[in-house]
């Protein structure tokens, strides 16, 4: 008799599976993260708002910050780490306001302010990204919600190095591309994701040393982890990874690791 050796493809679904599911925990469960997908592409939508009015800031800022605890919620990190996440989410918070209020005083010179509130903020996604992957990949079946990490994965890495650019902008007096003089946070944005999918239309082009590296290292992680990891979550969808007797069957990290 031969043996059956295990593999990790697609079962063949009951099409009455799927009428069943409930999509209310689906979409609004503690692990699910098309809230987290949501919120990330309102954050993208919203982004040129920042600069269009004083207090551009706090009207994306929520979205923005919200997005951040909810992916670090869904991917079930410790009490600690959230505690971390949150208390960094209120300093940038607070320089938000601040930079508001030095708009609306016309003091002209709060680039150091912006500057430090979206290296802040880049720091929280660049710890975002990993978790989010981490628990994408830890799915005991791959569903639509493990899509949904993936994809809002990549939506992170746009969102972080349009951060790095308006960073770096900030503290080069805004001349960080060619082809305008004071760019907005929708063009950081816009240049981010474009070089993110190797689209380059040209129409903006990176001024400095340090947006050109970072431009360079953006295109290149953007198309490996879209080929990679999105596609190989997209080629199992459906799957169930088999099981290890040597593992629990779940792990929960807001519960934390007991050391022997």
């Amino acid at each position: 008799m031969t043996r059956r050796v295990a593999t990790y493809a697609p079962d063949m679904t009951d099409p009455t599976e799927l009428s069943a599911t409930n999509w209310k925990g689906v979409l609004f469960g503690r692990d699910s993260f098309f809230p987290v997908l949501f919120l990330a592409i309102l954050t993208i939508l919203l982004s040129p708002l920042i600069d269009e009015f004083h207090f551009g800031f706090l009207i994306v800022y929520p979205v923005s910050a919200l997005m951040v605890l909810l992916a670090f919620h869904s991917s079930r990190v410790s009490k600690r780490t959230m505690t971390a996440v949150t208390a960094l989410l209120t300093i940038v918070g607070v320089m938000s306001v601040i930079t508001s209020i030095a708009r609306i005083v016309n003091f002209t010179d709060d680039r150091y302010l912006i500057a430090l509130s979206a290296a802040f903020f880049a720091v929280l996604i660049a710890c975002a990204f990993p978790v989010v992957v981490r628990r994408a990949f830890q799915h005991e079946r791959v569903t639509l919600n493990t899509l949904a990490a993936g994809i809002t994965a990549y939506l992170l890495i746009g969102i972080f190095f349009s951060s790095l650019y308006r960073c770096d902008s900030a503290l080069q007096h805004f001349q960080i591309f060619h082809e305008t003089l004071h760019p907005n946070a929708g063009d950081y944005t816009y240049f981010s994701f474009i070089t993110l999918t190797t689209v380059g239309f040209g129409d903006l082009t990176p001024a400095t040393e340090f947006a050109r590296s970072l431009s360079i290292f953006e295109a290149i992680l953007g198309q490996v982890f879209l080929v990679t990891a999105v596609a190989r979550i997209v080629s199992l969808l459906g799957s169930e990874k088999p099981s290890d007797p040597r593992l629990p069957a779940s792990h929960d990290f807001s519960e934390g690791t007991n050391s022997d």
